[in-house]
């Protein structure tokens, strides 16, 4: 969520189709190439994605005082998942030398958790049809591995979390709170990659179906106390 008006607003929007790849080892910035674009997205999508964490954990705090105890549960899971995202973009700042000052916290809004469901869910799908796909057409023509993966990492994760809200983001408007129960009665468990930020209700049998790393790097996320 960046601090312009919408969540992900990056460049416009289109669609470019990636396919994804495997984990493979750290990409080594050439030093004969200044990487501009790759390192100018990457601060902000750096900047993004923290924002995002933060509001979503704004937004499951929020939830858990409305009583809302699985709808608080799935916001800790995707803040984690966003956090994840913006740990991955720092890292390819560091390879390249570039800085990554710290971040202003979130500071707002705060709408109802119905509204929190509906924004969140408004925010993924820009996430998925503009900021990520018009991201790859901008730092691909200088082609950093390690940057284009994260990339690609943090697109297919964000897909994940939309089909995981798409439904609330249907029915949200008329019948939010037989929705927002039936999220309480139905989540059992909430696992994220830590190494791509994929969001899963079950450990993958072998290995992460977004990054290739094995079952082991998935992490069990708490819900909310």
């Amino acid at each position: 969520m960046a601090t312009r008006d919408g969540r992900r607003r990056f460049m416009g929007s289109g669609l470019a189709l990636v396919a994804m790849g495997g984990m493979q080892p750290c990409a080594r910035a050439n030093p004969a190439l200044p990487y501009t674009a790759t390192i100018a997205a990457m601060t902000e999508a750096r900047a993004v994605e923290t924002r995002v964490s933060q509001q979503y954990f704004t937004f499951g705090r929020k939830a858990r005082e409305d009583g809302y105890k699985g709808v608080a549960y799935l916001f800790a899971a995707f803040a984690s998942s966003e956090h994840i995202h913006a740990a991955n973009f720092g890292k390819v700042l560091a390879q390249l030398g570039a800085e990554s000052p710290p971040l202003p916290r979130y500071a707002g809004p705060v709408g109802t958790t119905r509204e929190n469901l509906i924004a969140a869910a408004k925010g993924e799908a820009e996430s998925i049809e503009d900021l990520y796909p018009k991201m790859l057409e901008r730092i691909k023509p200088e082609g950093h591995a390690e940057a284009i993966r994260f990339v690609q990492f943090a697109w297919a994760s964000e897909r994940q979390h939309h089909d995981r809200i798409k439904q609330i983001r249907r029915y949200s408007p008329t019948m939010f709170e037989l929705v927002a129960r039936h999220i309480d009665a139905k989540t059992s468990a909430y696992f994220v990659c830590q190494a791509c930020g994929s969001t899963l209700n079950a450990l993958p049998a072998q290995s992460c179906p977004v990054c290739q790393v094995a079952s082991t790097s998935y992490r069990r996320i708490e819900p909310p106390a």
